[in-house]
Order: structure tokens, then sequence, then C-alpha cells
């Protein structure tokens, strides 16, 4: 069966599609909401045992279970790790009545781009094989983590040490809102910044302190300068706290960062820089903590060769993708940087996301579901 017949069969399986996710987006999973997680776990459990697949969770304290899941272990053929995460940045209920909802070509709820249509895209691509009377190339891990959303500390090790015994990583994120497949990420580095000054009474003894408030306005100035168009670099101060009143001379005060590079050599530039920040009042102690959250994921030979071979079958099917590189980073970060060859952005189409406007276009996602069932045949 060729890609344009996997494309059709995709197309023709709509209503299954659609009705596997209304299931995952009426579960609502905001990250380290435990009831939640257990009840999507298991209902994820379920149907992946009765497709044939040999699951194990792995248990995390602080957010949900870590979804393991594998078929056609031990076969000869590329090995495939379809990588996912089920935690979401919606806190319950905060859609009110409308946590599913489809109209025309558009289904709507949180969580449902990013991304719980991916979740379905790896679910059904092996299923769509079996009902075609193809098998993927060679095994294939489904792994579905549960913590993406703030930083995968509970499931990093566990990502990159499957990812080291695959050939190949999909990652079954949204694509961009255009469509386009994802080859580079940009890294993630974050930084508190404690300021401790001291404290006077600004009429009387204002010259007596020193004042963590004026030192964090030339933080501010000289963090934001650091950012580097020409090298996608960005560096934004986001959140500040300084002060006790309005007569005191601020004694403390704390600075949040965000930080984006598209190499690992801006990351370090960067970094130096943030730590290597002299007060202009000796006065003032600094102290950093944080750093680098997620490698670059750059845009190199192998996910390119990875892309090329995805518009190749898209073309076969009678469409296009192309590639891009973006500003969020995913745990395709993780792997990429590992060197195993990453496509990331193939689990669905829409927009909106972390919105109350958050949709998929259905039927650019059933093209991705199709893409990814002929990416599991490849060789």
């Amino acid at each position: 069966m060729d890609p344009a017949q996997l494309r059709e069969l995709a197309h023709r399986h709509r209503d299954a599609y659609l009705e596997a996710l209304e299931s995952l987006v009426r579960i609502e999973t905001p990250t380290g909401d435990r009831d939640g997680a257990e009840a999507l776990v298991e209902h994820l459990q379920r149907q992946l045992q009765g497709d044939g697949w040999s699951v194990r969770r792995e248990p995390r304290e602080h957010v949900g279970d870590v979804l393991l899941a594998r078929l056609g272990q031990g076969e000869p053929g590329p090995a495939t790790l379809l990588l996912c995460h089920y935690d979401t940045v919606h806190p319950r209920h905060s859609f009110g009545p409308h946590t599913w909802r489809i109209q025309d070509d558009l289904a709507a709820g949180p969580g449902v781009l990013d991304m719980k249509a991916g979740i379905v895209t790896g679910l059904l691509a092996p299923r769509l094989l079996h009902i075609a009377g193809l098998a993927p190339a060679g095994p294939v891990t489904l792994l579905i983590s549960s913590d993406e959303e703030v930083g995968s500390g509970a499931s990093r090790a566990l990502i990159e040490a499957e990812a080291k015994a695959h050939d190949r990583v999909l990652v079954l994120e949204p694509s961009r809102d255009d469509g386009a497949l994802k080859v580079g990420r940009k890294g993630v580095a974050g930084y508190r910044i404690a300021l401790r000054g001291r404290a006077s009474h600004a009429g009387l003894a204002p010259h007596d302190g020193a004042s963590a408030l004026i030192e964090l306005a030339h933080l501010v100035l000289e963090l934001a300068g650091l950012g580097d168009d020409a090298a996608g670099t960005t560096v934004t101060p986001t959140v500040a706290h300084a002060g006790t009143a309005s007569n005191v001379v601020t004694e403390r005060a704390e600075l949040t960062t965000d930080v984006r590079v598209l190499n690992l050599a801006e990351a370090e530039r960067v970094d130096a820089a943030v730590r290597g920040y002299a007060a202009r009042d000796p006065r003032v102690a600094i102290e950093v903590t944080g750093g680098l959250n997620r490698p670059p994921m750059e845009a190199n030979p192998a996910n390119q060769a990875l892309l090329e071979r995805a518009r190749r079958l898209a073309a076969a099917a009678h469409w296009s993708v192309e590639g891009s590189v973006v500003g969020g980073g995913s745990d395709g970060n993780f792997t990429s940087a590992l060197g195993v060859a990453t496509l990331d952005g193939l689990g669905s189409v829409g927009g909106g996301a972390h919105t109350g406007d958050e949709h998929v276009r259905i039927g650019d996602t059933l093209d991705r579901l199709g893409l990814v069932a002929a990416l599991l045949t490849e060789p």
C-alpha cells in the first residue's frame, strides 16, 4: 500500500480518530494532577493492550506515571521511538462546559493540540498499518510522559535512555501552525537571580542603604542586551519582585529570566554572562540559580534526512510538507542532542496552543496520521 492509500485510509477512520481524541480530552490532565493522570494512564493502558502493545508504567513521585509501550520487540529493522506527553497547561474546568467541541473541520478542547491529538496519532498509526495488512519496518516504542510542560525533570532520564536504544525518534507534538514539521528547536534556559542589598530609612538615611531594586534595574537592562537577533538568541527578563515598604531602601529583589538559543555556543555565552554579572554597587550580593533546561535541537544532517524522507512520502500521497526551526522546546531537544535522528511536529495541525482557543484542524491532522504510518514502514 503506497502513502496515498495510507492517507486515504486515515481519512476513512475520521470517526474513530475523533472518538479516541474526545476520550483523552475529556480526561483533564494538568501537570501534577494525580487523579487525572491516573485516569488517563489506565484508559491508555487498556487501549494499548487491546491493540497488542506490551505496556509498562513507570511511577513518578510528584507527577503522573510515564507510560512505555512496545510493539515488535526483537524483530529486525530500524527501531522507532514515538514520543508524546499527556500533561497540559490548562487547570481543570477552565474550558467550562465546552471541554470538547467540534465545528466543521475543527476539534477543540484543553490540550487537544498540545498534545492529546499526538497521542492518538501514536496509538492509531500502527493500528492503521494492521488494517492495511502492513507492519512497521522494525520495533516501535511509544513513550508518553507526564511532565513535559514543566521541563520533563521526572522523565528526561528515561527519554534519553530510550532514545539511545532507537534509530530514530518521531515526536508527536503539533506542527507549526502552518503545518510545517520541526527539524530544529531552540534550547531553553531559565535563571532565577536573587539580589541582597542593605535596608535603610529612605528619608533619614538613604545613603546608608544598598538598594537591591536599583541594582535590579541595571541587571534587567544588562540581561536584555545579551540577546542577538542574528544568532536567534533571545534573553527576556520576565518576572521581578522587590521591596517591602515605600519608605525603606530595598534590601531584597528577585528576577526570573527566559533564554532561548539555537546552538550550544550561544547557550554557553549567555550563561557565562549571567553568572559573571558584577553588581554596580559592590554592597549588593548576587546569587544565580538555574541554567540550560533543554539543549537546542539543531537542524543537523540526521534530522534533515528524516525530514526529506517525510517530504518524499507526503509528495507520494499528493500533498506537501515543509521543515522549520521554532522557538519553543520539546522532549525532542533531548533526543536530538544525543545524536539520534529526530523529527518533530508530526502529531497534529491546529492553533491556539496553551489558550482557550486550542484546536486541531481535523483533515490536516489525519494527513499526519497517514504520514506517521508511512514513516513506520520505512526501513
